[in-house]
């Protein structure tokens, strides 16, 4: 009977084994940040060789591979006989090629040159506006919206969403000219001169060539 008891008392009085805690939760995870984002606009002989060179300076100043130019030119192919930037494989890195790639998958008409994919934009902006928000959504590189020629209407809520817009004008171009231009772009705005015409250009579509003078991004 005594060894029932000490035993029973034991049961009563001894303290239970200690309930372990849970692990700490997980902290939440950060969203994804969006790679650069620009847009260059203009007319359309300016507006390539200027988006490619700013491309390459956001592909620079991000440490990206490549960059993608998302490029609106109604009226003409997306560049011109001199401007295709098609090239051999040799000559086109494996960065911007897994970009074009990766779009190409998705049914987008896209291209690669030197460090930079190309994607041409339909003319019609009502089929290129769909196109040019698959084309962001799927960038995980920085991104130039080319706009060369008249800014559509369906274009504005994408333009909207730029960290940086450029407007492209001739170094002659009025004092109200650029000040109109400056006021109708969206978010931070600046006005910058073409590109010289020859070399420049051409290294600027293959991706060689950086735009030093961009200014920061906010």
């Amino acid at each position: 009977m005594t060894t029932i008891i000490r035993r029973l008392g034991a049961f009563l009085l001894e303290p239970a084994d200690p309930v372990s805690a849970p692990p700490p939760a997980a902290p939440p995870s950060s969203p994804p940040v969006r790679p650069l984002r620009a847009a260059v606009l203009g007319n359309a002989a300016h507006v390539p060789p200027v988006a490619a060179a700013c491309a390459g300076e956001l592909r620079a100043r991000a440490g990206a591979g490549s960059a993608l130019v998302c490029l609106w030119r109604p009226g003409r192919s997306a560049l011109g006989d001199d401007e295709d930037p098609t090239s051999p494989a040799g000559a086109t890195t494996p960065a911007a090629r897994r970009v074009a790639a990766a779009l190409d998958a998705e049914g987008l008409r896209a291209t690669a040159c030197g460090r930079l994919a190309w994607l041409a934009l339909p003319d019609d902006p009502a089929d290129a506006a769909p196109m040019l928000r698959r084309g962001l959504a799927l960038a995980a590189v920085p991104v130039v919206i080319a706009v060369a020629g008249p800014r559509p209407a369906a274009f504005e809520p994408i333009l909207a969403t730029a960290d940086l817009a450029l407007a492209v004008l001739p170094p002659d171009a009025s004092e109200a000219l650029r000040a109109l231009a400056l006021a109708s772009l969206p978010g931070v705005g600046h006005v910058l001169a073409p590109l010289p015409p020859g070399p420049p250009r051409w290294a600027a579509l293959a991706g060689l060539t950086r735009l030093r003078s961009l200014p920061d991004v906010p």
